[in-house]
């Protein structure tokens, strides 16, 4: 007790020479009298903070400092610090990072096992959140309890000073005098020893660098909790650690953590609102958070919150706020006044950009720089989570990133360069897309559709031949296709955008989207007065509803466009155009009216020196001579493989095998028809043509059939079936009853195939 005799006299006597009561002094340091009481009757230990408040409240110029710290002379005085902040009641999800946490702290007596975690991610992403939740869960596990310090890495003002928070941490472990001399490193030294035989777990919130975190690591068997919005290399590098990539909340995940904020009914009853705010949210806790307490409390609808979160201009504004932790201009103004500028500018433009994802190359483009200087920005932007992966190699910003970059390029960028932004983004767009869709169809369009330069398929690195290059580009960026020509003031790159998807939509069936971009070329041709993006607009939405089963409304369609057509000079698209149309008749039944179109198309092709849609008609005319019992059937479907074989284009090549089957199946050849209903197969699986997969597969369940391998033909049907649910294409039905019929024949339909 004499420490507690020595420092009671200290205080009562400075106390009374400041003409101050107990309470009064208790008062200047936030503790309550009775604690202060009781620490000066020895019921209470001399914590360092404790003893520092005091000691500054009484302007005692460090006495009581030395005094307490000269009582601890020795053996330090052991306390069990727990410093973390309350845990988040609305805590969501992440379940599996909890888990690989455990097992972090389960192998922390393992010399060879990581003992730091680093959890990255975005703004508001949670990461501080998961961190206190599992430091809550886990702290009986560490006797050396708990410490906590925000090192203010991305905030406002300077990063945390690593000495002082060293010193904070000291104290919290009631370290002695000497503890605290000497520099960083040595003052870490002593930190680390207090921790060594009492493991404690440690978070290191928000840091900026290496430099700032490295005297803070415990070391031991203790475990360092590192949250940052930074990709800390160094520390991963140097430490070995555990890196957690934190991202956003799952679709469900939001929408669970709204339903706890708001209660089940409420978001049932809108549920296509509750889906909008937490899309437009970005799947952020934090933001759903406050979109959630918006409807809560301001007797706003859910509908009217997910309308403003819709709005470019109003959608910052409900994140805005005096407190700086749930300002988003604040917040996001860290991560993007550190960026050095040309990241910096590229940032601002992405916002400005009416297409996402984005690739490097888009960006070059974009910025009007080297790809190479665009892939350096987009990799520093992802390293600051200013944009999050995509599919494949390309990348996103959340909606909340690209309204405040908007804001910055509005307020940074001069108009005209917004202006050539645009100009430039829709060029390139414009320009791959034309030759991507030459690399899956070459020269199918003919002279006057496709923009400039688009001839030349290397232009944008489809080199000749590419079909697979073409078909990902497609996949990926056909979306961005349609948003770009929406873009800006309407052009005649409006319509040819679109107008350049037509072979991908025709290999892919991708019939929602196709419908969509038709649509769109269409209201564009007729708003720039385009003759010939009027013909192919219409060309395209008839050939689209001809594929969703709607023959005789393609018909008068199709009929139009070959109207239109044979107005303008492009021998190539009037041949596509009849092409079309006799599909379409042929469905309708009127063969004689589809040789006649299709015939009409051969000459036509011809005519324009495309071998590729001689080939194409050659295929379908041979079906409809087989219809019509035209002996010329087999020849003009071996013509057509043989002119297949020359263009040397997949696609063309499988439609031809597959047509030359058909035939010669009609004809009762099945097994020479099964031979090139398998290569047709091999073609339309390695070309993704999933659509002309299961047709094929339809095909040649009736071929083996007719050769009495039921078996075989039962898994055809199914595999086909399958495709058809997975493209939601109404025609799965069909081909289950034929499915249904065979194994019933066969008898093997139980009582579960019956039910179905």
């Amino acid at each position: 007790m004499r420490e507690i005799t020595s420092f009671s006299a200290a205080f009562h006597r400075i106390r009374r020479n400041r003409h101050l009561n107990v309470s009064e002094v208790a008062a200047r340091t936030g503790y309550s009298a009775s604690y202060v009481s009781k620490l000066l009757h020895g019921h209470r230990a001399l914590l360092p903070d404790v003893v520092r408040q005091l000691d500054e409240a009484l302007g005692a110029a460090g006495e009581l400092v030395r005094i307490a710290a000269e009582a601890h002379d020795g053996p330090d005085h052991w306390v069990r610090p727990a410093q973390l902040p309350s845990t988040v009641p609305d805590f969501i999800g992440r379940g599996s990072f909890l888990r690989t946490l455990d097992g972090l702290a389960s192998l922390r007596h393992d010399r060879d096992s990581p003992r730091t975690a680093v959890i990255e991610g975005g703004f508001w992403v949670g990461k501080t959140a998961l961190a206190v939740r599992w430091a809550h869960q886990a702290q009986a596990d560490f006797p050396g309890g708990c410490l906590f310090a925000d090192l203010h890495g991305f905030a406002a003002g300077p990063p945390a000073d690593p000495g002082q928070i060293v010193n904070g941490f000291l104290r919290a472990l009631g370290a002695g005098g000497e503890a605290f001399a000497g520099t960083v490193d040595e003052r870490a030294a002593h930190y680390r020893s207090h921790l060594a035989e009492r493991p404690a777990i440690v978070i290191l919130d928000n840091a900026a660098d290496y430099d700032q975190i490295r005297p803070l690591l415990p070391g031991g068997n203790s475990v360092a909790l590192v949250t940052s919005r930074e990709h800390q290399t160094d520390l991963l590098a140097r430490s070995g650690g555990l890196h957690l990539e934190l991202p956003p909340l799952t679709k469900d995940e939001a929408l669970g953590l709204l339903r706890k904020r708001l209660g089940e009914a409420r978001v049932a009853a809108d549920l296509p609102a509750a889906e909008s705010i937490v899309r437009r949210a970005g799947r952020l806790p934090m933001a759903v958070l406050i979109a959630a307490e918006h409807a809560a409390h301001r007797g706003v609808s859910l509908e009217r919150v997910a309308a403003q979160l819709r709005s470019a201009h109003e959608r910052l504004e409900m994140f805005t706020s005096p407190d700086p932790a749930v300002n988003i201009y604040g917040v996001i103004d860290a991560s993007y006044l550190a960026l050095p500028s040309q990241p910096a500018r590229v940032f601002r433009l992405l916002g400005a950009s009416p297409a996402s994802p984005i690739s490097a190359a888009s960006t070059a483009a974009l910025a009007d720089i080297p790809p190479v200087a665009a892939h350096a920005a987009l990799d520093v932007l992802r390293r600051a989570h200013l944009i999050e992966p995509a599919a494949g190699t390309r990348m996103r910003m959340n909606h909340l990133l690209r309204a405040y970059a908007y804001e910055r390029a509005a307020a940074d960028e001069h108009p005209r360069e917004l202006e050539r932004v645009w100009q430039r983004l829709r060029q390139w767009y414009a320009t791959t897309a034309a030759s991507a869709s030459n690399a899956l169809a070459p020269g199918w369009a003919g002279p006057g559709l496709l923009p400039p330069g688009a001839a030349d398929s290397t232009v944008a690195g489809f080199a000749d031949g590419d079909y697979d290059g073409a078909m990902a580009w497609f996949e990926a960026e056909a979306s961005a296709v349609l948003q770009v020509a929406r873009s800006g003031p309407t052009t005649e790159l409006s319509w040819q955008l679109p107008a350049t998807l037509l072979p991908f939509f025709y290999l892919t069936k991708n019939w929602s989207t196709w419908l969509s971009a038709a649509a769109q070329a269409h209201n564009a041709a007729r708003h720039t007065g385009s003759r010939l993006g009027t013909a192919c607009s219409v060309l395209s939405l008839g050939w689209v509803r001809h594929e969703i089963g709607h023959a005789a409304d393609a018909a008068i369609l199709l009929t139009s466009a070959l109207q239109l057509h044979d107005q303008l000079d492009n021998d190539c698209l009037a041949g596509w155009t009849a092409v079309a149309l006799a599909a379409a008749q042929t469905i309708l039944g009127q063969h004689e009216d589809a040789r006649t179109l299709y015939l009409r198309a051969d000459a036509l092709f011809t005519s324009a020196g495309l071998t590729l849609g001689t080939a194409v008609v050659r295929a379908m005319l041979a079906g409809t001579q087989q219809e019509l019992g035209d002996p010329q059937a087999p020849a003009t479907a071996h013509d057509a493989l043989a002119l297949a074989q020359e263009v040397a284009s997949n696609p063309v090549l499988s439609l031809a095998h597959h047509q030359l089957g058909l035939v010669l199946h009609a004809q009762g050849s099945h097994r020479r028809a099964l031979t090139h209903l398998d290569s047709a197969l091999r073609l339309r699986r390695t070309g993704r043509e999933r659509w002309g997969e299961a047709d094929t597969l339809v095909a040649r369940a009736g071929a083996l059939h007719a050769l009495n391998e039921p078996v075989a033909a039962v898994d055809a049907y199914r595999d086909a079936a399958s495709i058809l649910d997975t493209l939601h294409d109404p025609r799965a039905f069909d081909v289950r009853e034929r499915l249904t019929a065979l194994r019933a024949s066969l008898g093997l339909l139980g009582n579960a195939d019956a039910a179905s």
